[in-house]
């Protein structure tokens, strides 16, 4: 089954056997199997079995050759009737299912420590796709008669299951408020769980009132929220529970599961970036002309930090450089930020501590053409660089290493099995970068290792090595700048200012399929034709809407979810968040797991149950007045009988 045969096997049928019983649902889903069929309909296959198709027919003679010379025994005499001698369509044959499997074996987007699971990986590559719009109900204000939807202005996600799989989406509104939606499938478990629906909200300017309490008006508040234009304004910590929202220049701290402010910092700058957060590794935290690293333990917003910092900056850090000596002697740190000399810092990241960083490593990009890296433990002293030349947007990593470019496994698959394994297994890992360059868009991949063969990291040990240990596509990645990127299975997405989607592999350069959020899913997705090629997208015009920031519903997305069930299946979708401040679900099925028309039912049975409860109270304080009248006026005739007696 999973041998030359599995090659006629259709996916349409193996899909069907699932159903029979847990047995063939087992059987039907071994990775072997959906391993071959994805090399099949891989670009770099068939890429392959035509080239090998073109030779054959143009040299026929050479291949009459090969096949003579192979009928060449090496270790018997040649003689046509010995039944010893080896047959020349067998050995044609062997020869086809060596070439084969080492062919195979330069396309494994797969590296010896990862486990990936290829039966969803045949799923993003050949599902259809839907656009799942998230509901907008509690984030409606009234104009006249007529309703207009706020806005969203950020985007964070937060993890359950030991931080795996995507739970809920906390999200800055343009009144100042912060939603919550659900984002995990629906499991029947609870009724006010639906996914897509919008859980809770908080109360409105919770992130635009000032430190003195005052609370601004709703057009101020729009104002305040949409005026920097962060994308990476949002970052949540699932360890404490708390989430930090960016608004001009203040860091407010809001406490997940009351949705109530917990502190207000305020910075020299407007806000441009924030980095993760995860518990204990410090916030960072990108202004226009600075970074800081968050401290919980630091004053608030009330000592007025801020100043200081802004009148060092003007004086060009005069007021604070002491040396190394006076360092020692005192115990001043000196300035606890790094000045960027050039504006403009959009995506900081950082990569998890490994046995080559240390302490783990601070990567900014920005509209400057420099990625700068940081050591926390030597901040603010920047320890490297890499010269881009483009502007970047995103960054994401990969924790496998970068294949220099001499050894492309997808555009010269010809490296021997050994040797593909070797070069798999080089240290280090790889940083992904999306931007912009001269108009167009710029995907990136960057080696970064200890090895100094294998890093392409600047410093003042390494100026000028390695030069070649990076990919820069800009010539098929998008004619419009790059907005996002994530690694997305074994394959990395990214999305560009015409509303396209896109997947390529892990090189970097070779297309795997693209989606329009402004074009109907049906026309946008790959259809699988016998010859195995797929028919490209009708991509959009570039009107219309635009994805901002993507992030994978599996925060092991690279690694794959090794969970029961098929939590790991229902759950591997994209959350996105468009120029327009909606968030939609980029789902792998036919039809979309939900549309707005559901939420607006919903939301008709909850204004009916409310007016049914408002029409209850209304009835109930109209009786409790009636029986109090009642009881006044049997109070005053009762009155009225004791003072007649009296009398």
């Amino acid at each position: 089954m999973y041998g030359e045969q599995s090659r006629d096997v259709k996916p349409e049928d193996i899909a069907r056997i699932q159903r029979i019983s847990r047995r063939f649902l087992h059987v039907s889903r071994d990775d072997n199997l959906w391993k071959r069929l994805c090399f099949k309909n891989s670009r770099a296959e068939v890429n392959r079995t035509r080239q090998h198709l073109l030779t054959h027919r143009l040299q026929p003679s050479l291949v009459a050759l090969v096949n003579a010379v192979s009928t060449l025994s090496q270790d018997a005499p040649n003689n046509v009737n010995d039944s010893t001698a080896p047959n020349a369509e067998m050995q044609a044959h062997k020869a086809a299912a060596r070439e084969r499997q080492r062919a195979l074996a330069n396309w494994d987007p797969s590296y010896p420590s990862e486990k990936v699971n290829f039966y969803r990986e045949y799923i993003h590559r050949h599902a259809l796709i839907s656009m799942n719009w998230f509901e907008r109900m509690g984030s409606v204000e009234r104009e006249g008669e007529n309703q207009r939807y706020v806005t969203v202005t950020g985007l964070g996600v937060l993890y359950d299951n030991n931080g795996d799989i995507a739970d809920k989406i906390f999200a800055p509104i343009e009144d100042g408020s912060v939603g919550v939606w659900d984002v995990r499938p629906d499991t029947g478990d609870s009724e006010d769980r639906r996914q897509g629906k919008l859980l809770y909200q908080s109360a409105t300017r919770l992130l635009t009132q000032r430190s003195n309490g005052e609370v601004p008006e709703l057009a101020e508040s729009k104002a305040m929220m949409t005026e920097t234009g962060a994308v990476e304004c949002v970052s949540l910590d699932r360890a404490q529970g708390k989430g930090f929202f960016a608004v001009q220049n203040t860091l407010n701290q809001v406490d997940l599961n009351t949705l109530q402010l917990i502190s207000r910092d305020t910075f020299p700058f407007p806000i441009t970036a924030l980095s993760e957060s995860s518990h204990p590794t410090p916030l960072t935290i990108g202004t226009n002309m600075t970074l800081h690293l968050h401290d919980p333990r630091s004053p608030s917003s009330t000592s007025n930090p801020s100043l200081d910092v802004l009148c060092e900056i003007i004086n060009s850090g005069s007021a604070r450089q002491p040396n190394d000596f006076h360092r020692l002697l005192t115990g001043d740190l000196g300035q606890a930020y790094a000045t960027l000399s050039q504006p403009g810092p959009l995506s900081i990241l950082h990569l998890s501590p490994t046995p080559w960083t240390g302490n783990g490593e601070i990567w900014v990009g920005g509209r400057f053409t420099n990625i700068l890296n940081y050591d926390r433990r030597y901040f603010p002293r920047v320890r490297g660089t890499i010269h881009s030349g483009a502007r970047i947007s995103a960054m994401t990593s990969l924790p496998h290493p970068y294949v220099p470019r001499e050894m492309d496994l997808l555009r010269d698959a010809a490296l021997s099995i050994s040797e593909v394994r070797d070069v798999k297994n080089i240290p280090g890992s790889t940083l992904i970068a999306a931007g912009e360059y001269k108009g167009k868009g710029s995907l990136e991949l960057y080696g970064l290792s200890d090895d100094p063969r294998y890093g392409i990291l600047s410093t003042d040990a390494t100026a000028g090595r390695n030069r070649n240990l990076y990919l820069q596509n800009r010539q098929t990645a998008s004619g419009s700048k790059l907005l996002s990127v994530a690694p997305h299975g074994t394959l990395i997405v990214y999305s560009d200012g015409d509303g396209n989607i896109r997947w390529v592999e892990r090189d970097g350069f070779t297309p795997t399929r693209s989606f329009n959020i402004n074009v109907d899913a049906a026309e946008t997705s790959f259809v699988l034709t016998n010859r195995g090629l797929f028919s490209g997208p009708r991509e959009g015009s570039g009107a219309g809407d635009i994805v901002q920031k993507i992030v994978p519903t599996l925060a092991n997305s690279t690694g794959g979810y090794t969970g029961s069930g098929d939590a790991w299946l229902e759950n591997d979708d994209l959350v996105v968040w468009t120029g327009d401040g909606r968030l939609g679900l980029v789902g792998f099925n036919t039809r979309p797991r939900f549309l707005p028309e559901d939420f607006e039912e919903r939301m008709e049975e909850d204004r009916e149950k409310e007016d049914r409860a408002r029409e209850e109270r209304e009835f109930g304080a109209k009786m409790r007045r009636a029986l109090e009248r009642q009881a006044d006026e049997v109070r005053f005739v009762r009155g009225l009988g004791m003072r007649m007696g009296m009398s």
